[in-house]
């Protein structure tokens, strides 16, 4: 017999799913931002994190006889993604901050070693507030603001990026001081009004 249990609390159901895609189907429901997502599956005690893959949605159940399953609602993921990204602001701006200094003072090959990383974390950012934007329901009103911050990032980005392959150092570093430092800022008051982190 099938034991399923999700977020710790035993689940019985009518009939027992051929496969887990069927599993999951019936597991992630709702609407809106009170939409189930299921974030971890374990089959039998062993953790499967492509539990998304296609070869895993196809998977036969007939020899699992306990799956465990860890859910958060839509809402409680964005937060939490609005949440690490906010936490993640002090570390940037003082990276961006310092790489400014660096690229200044003349020390572009330390400085450039450490761009990638930085645009990097950008590009996370610009995603994350992408997928905070798509959430109409808690942004309200602030949406516009969101699209905003993702096109600021954006253009950052491809600014630094351009500047950087014709090694414009003092380019670089204008940049990083007068247009991501406000950006990141903005991005940050913006998303402790809507998001209450």
């Amino acid at each position: 017999m099938l034991q399923i249990n999700v977020n710790g609390a035993s689940r019985e159901g009518q009939s027992r799913p051929e496969n887990w895609g069927e599993l999951l189907g019936l597991l992630e429901h709702g609407d809106g931002l009170s939409r189930q997502i299921v974030t971890a599956v374990r089959f039998g005690g062993v953790a499967v994190p492509t539990f998304r893959e296609p070869s895993e949605l196809a998977r036969e159940l007939q020899d699992v006889d306990r799956i465990d399953v860890e859910t958060a609602t839509l809402d409680e993921l964005l937060h939490e993604s609005a949440q690490a990204a906010y936490d993640s602001m002090v570390p940037l701006r003082k990276a961006v901050g310092r790489i400014a200094a660096r690229l200044r003072a003349g020390h572009g090959r330390a400085a450039v070693r450490d761009l990638p990383a930085l645009t990097g974390s950008v590009q996370t950012l610009t995603t994350v507030t992408a997928g905070l934007a798509a959430a109409r329901e808690r942004v309200g009103s602030h949406r516009s603001d969101f699209d905003a911050l993702v096109s600021r990032l954006c253009g950052v980005v491809d600014a630094i990026i351009e500047r950087q392959a014709r090694q414009e150092w003092p380019g670089v570093a204008d940049i990083l001081d007068l247009e991501l430092t406000p950006t990141l800022a903005a991005w940050s008051s913006i998303v402790r009004r809507v998001w209450s982190v």
